[in-house]
């Protein structure tokens, strides 16, 4: 499960086979250089970016639905923090463990996770209608 999860959210470079960085000198081919560029999709058009609004309308939906459940916490904004931060956590996690990150990657990816699911929070509440 935690597979699929990352495979779906992850967005992955591809993989060139040469230096990341390129510093200045006769062993960079530019022409070469150009093309690895011009392989690449930017992250705002890549289609993992779509995990956001996804998040975003699956977590409204639920709390949609979960409103006219007849207990009182499915109406207030604790159903959705939770259900972000759920999502969030489970999403980092994965993709951590796809990538067999170090502990210090593993810290900083929680709490990039965690920062994240604050963002979908926001974004839920902000387009919540009070009834």
């Amino acid at each position: 499960m935690l597979k699929f999860i990352a495979q779906h959210t992850m967005a992955a470079l591809p993989s060139t086979g040469g230096p990341i960085i390129y510093t200045a000198g006769t062993d960079v081919n530019a022409e070469s250089q150009f093309k690895n560029q011009a392989t690449k999709i930017p992250i705002f058009i890549h289609p993992k970016a779509l995990t956001f609004p996804i998040l975003v309308a699956l977590v409204k939906s639920a709390w949609t639905a979960a409103s006219v459940l007849p207990v009182a916490w499915s109406r207030t904004v604790w159903f959705p923090f939770g259900s972000c931060i759920l999502l969030g956590l489970l999403i980092a996690v994965s993709n951590l463990a796809e990538e067999k990150a170090r502990a210090s990657e593993w810290i900083s990816g929680i709490i990039i996770g965690l920062l994240n699911s604050l963002v979908v929070f926001g974004a839920v509440v902000g387009i919540h209608k009070p009834q």
